[in-house]
């Protein structure tokens, strides 16, 4: 399977404990970390203004890193910022292929769409919809997949 990677490009510090993400695919995010240190003792540094706004790209743009070397993957950033934005439509539909190991071509054949369909699927630029969704189940009952 070949797996398109969305990797980190830059990352800007906003209000708060907010960041602005972009990514190699020229998305761009906000997301919010205020909860983390709330959630994950791990993360009690990240309440230090000047420790939160040192946040940098690590590992050629596969991971978001603090100077203690603490740190979130892409992937997981790109689901914070999904979370927070209300779309759990798209997490769904990520959760799926990846769940099923589908590469975008085997996700578009499975489903009867697009790769470029399931590539805007995937990173929330296009909204997935409720007959893709169901679809998606109904391809994955067919196989014995579904999850628990």
């Amino acid at each position: 399977m070949k797996v398109q990677v969305n990797r980190l490009q830059s990352v800007t510090p906003l209000d708060g404990m907010t960041l602005e993400i972009r990514y190699t695919g020229g998305q761009v995010v906000h997301v919010d970390f205020s909860e983390l240190p709330e959630r994950f003792a791990v993360f009690a540094d990240l309440r230090k203004p000047d420790f939160f706004r040192a946040a940098a790209v690590a590992d050629w743009g596969h991971t978001l890193e603090w100077p203690n070397g603490e740190g979130l993957d892409a992937d997981r950033v790109m689901e914070m910022a999904l979370e927070q934005a209300g779309r759990v439509d798209t997490l769904e539909f990520r959760r799926w292929q990846e769940r099923n190991h589908l590469s975008l071509n085997a996700a578009a054949d499975a489903i009867g769409v697009t790769r470029r369909t399931v590539s805007q699927y995937r990173t929330g630029a296009r909204p997935v919809p409720r007959t893709v969704t169901l679809a998606c189940k109904g391809w994955e009952a067919e196989r014995g997949h579904a999850p628990a």
